[in-house]
């Protein structure tokens, strides 16, 4: 009985260090929806899930063409993180930008800004420009930069690029609530407590 509790620490360390290892299996399904179409496309949010749970994607991808129920393997890359080689564009600059840029659409309901933004986006990966004067690429681009240059961060951001053999749109994401995590923590410390005092008894 004496080693029981050193049992429930060893397995919450080994789910602490296989939590992280998860997000390489994490699964994009795209349901076809999104909010408005300009030019031809459609607008972010795109509707979906992420590993069941229900997730708004913002596009940065558009060199692939996706369909409704569509679904991929993606690699996650926190916005911070110092390691960008499981990315399309191998650099934190740009997608910080893009973040920018889609903080911006989120935070006006003109759609002309919206789809102005998202098209900046897309320009750096294979598409046009629809957009002329301060609705420019080259313009929304140039303010992205200066926010980054300003100290801009992302934080609160993901980058979820599809995996290697697995076919999709790269997409950004808000970071979820580790609510979850939270919950088997607590569930965790909960059994060790009870182990704990079950011992005390004896």
């Amino acid at each position: 009985m004496k080693n029981t509790g050193k049992l429930w620490l060893l397995a919450a360390a080994a789910l602490l260090f296989l939590v992280p290892s998860a997000f390489a299996d994490s699964i994009v399904t795209v349901n076809g929806t999104y909010a408005f179409a300009n030019n031809g496309y459609g607008i972010p949010p795109y509707g979906g899930t992420l590993n069941g749970q229900a997730e708004q994607f913002y596009c940065v991808d558009f060199s692939h063409d996706i369909t409704a129920g569509q679904s991929w393997k993606v690699i996650i890359t926190d916005l911070s993180s110092a390691d960008y080689s499981s990315t399309y564009l191998k650099s934190q600059n740009t997608y910080l930008e893009f973040v920018w840029l889609i903080t911006q659409m989120i935070g006006t309901s003109d759609k002309t800004a919206q789809a102005a933004d998202q098209w900046a986006i897309w320009s750096l990966t294979g598409g046009s420009d629809p957009f002329t004067g301060l609705n420019s690429a080259s313009t929304l681009l140039f303010n992205a930069q200066t926010a980054v240059t300003g100290g801009f961060t992302g934080q609160g951001w993901e980058i979820l690029t599809p995996a290697p053999g697995n076919y999709g749109q790269e997409f950004v994401v808000k970071t979820p609530e580790p609510s979850s995590l939270l919950l088997l923590g607590a569930g965790l410390c909960g059994l060790f407590l009870f182990q704990y005092r079950k011992r005390l008894a004896f």
